[in-house]
């Protein structure tokens, strides 16, 4: 890691971001803000406060400062659209994978481990080629974060192929697709989401497939799926949540305006583990 990590957040004036900029107020870190008029806060030595005068301004500034050197994106308080519309501009050359995806950490008290959800928020109904660069990109940011060898969950309703049921059909495909290339990971599906996370339940099952509840990897078959099973483990299995777009030059934080301090924090400190 670099000495001085540099952090762009494009929409910076909320109290939220004050907070978040002040749990990370050593000489580590060099935080660039951009938010819509003047600072309506104290912010540290560490961090430099750009006023613009729209959030499509804030956009444009902050996905600049990347090719001077930040390390990370961080969206504030600005639509997600604004800024990937931004980041997508072919003028700046920061899309470096074929496909950005989205990647959440999920720290669910119950398990006791985190667990790598995909993709929840930016791919809406991949389809395999699709999903083989979602997995990919997976695999990578789980070795970044030290997972040398991860279980990749292909998650369906059950661990039964059904032509009927399209996500168990793109699972078996995928895992055909992996069992023949050589990597650091383990890819298998379909599997439901009590096999993929619980011992017990495989157990129980007598399942023997490769993945029996440790899996390190959960990925959706499509959005809505991502959708409701992380907004069921924020609400009901009191789960904190930190999320990054990856296939970018740089690691892209997604916060949305109702997630909390504690959610903001993971999710840079799970970028800064990415970089």
């Amino acid at each position: 890691m670099k000495n001085i990590i540099r952090i762009s957040i494009a929409g910076a004036n909320d109290l939220k971001i004050f907070e978040l900029v002040n749990n990370f107020q050593d000489n580590k870190f060099f935080f660039d803000l951009y938010g819509v008029g003047e600072a309506e806060y104290d912010f540290g030595a560490n961090v430099n406060y750009i006023a613009a005068d729209s959030d499509e301004e804030v956009a444009k500034l902050a996905v600049a400062d990347v090719l001077n050197g930040t390390d990370i994106l961080f969206k504030g308080l600005i639509q997600t659209h604004t800024l990937l519309k931004e980041v997508l501009k072919k003028e700046y050359n920061l899309v470096d994978q074929k496909l950005l995806s989205h990647i959440a950490i999920v720290e669910v008290p119950l398990l006791g481990r985190p667990i790598l959800l995909t993709d929840a928020a930016m791919n809406i109904d991949p389809n395999l080629d699709q999903e083989r660069l979602i997995i990919d990109n997976a695999i990578k940011v789980a070795h970044s974060i030290g997972i040398s060898q991860p279980k990749v969950s292909l998650l369906s309703s059950a661990e039964n192929i059904n032509p009927k049921m399209p996500s168990s059909v793109k699972a078996r495909d995928l895992t055909d697709f992996y069992s023949s290339k050589e990597i650091d990971a383990t890819v298998y599906g379909p599997l439901s989401l009590d096999i993929s996370l619980s011992k017990e339940i495989s157990q129980e099952k007598n399942f023997t497939g490769p993945i029996q509840g440790d899996a390190d990897v959960l990925v959706v078959p499509n959005i809505d799926v991502g959708n409701v099973l992380y907004k069921s483990l924020t609400m009901f299995a009191n789960a904190k949540v930190g999320g990054i777009v990856v296939g970018a030059k740089v690691p892209i934080v997604l916060t949305s305006r109702g997630d909390s301090l504690d959610n903001k924090i993971l999710s840079l400190k799970f970028a800064l583990k990415t970089i």
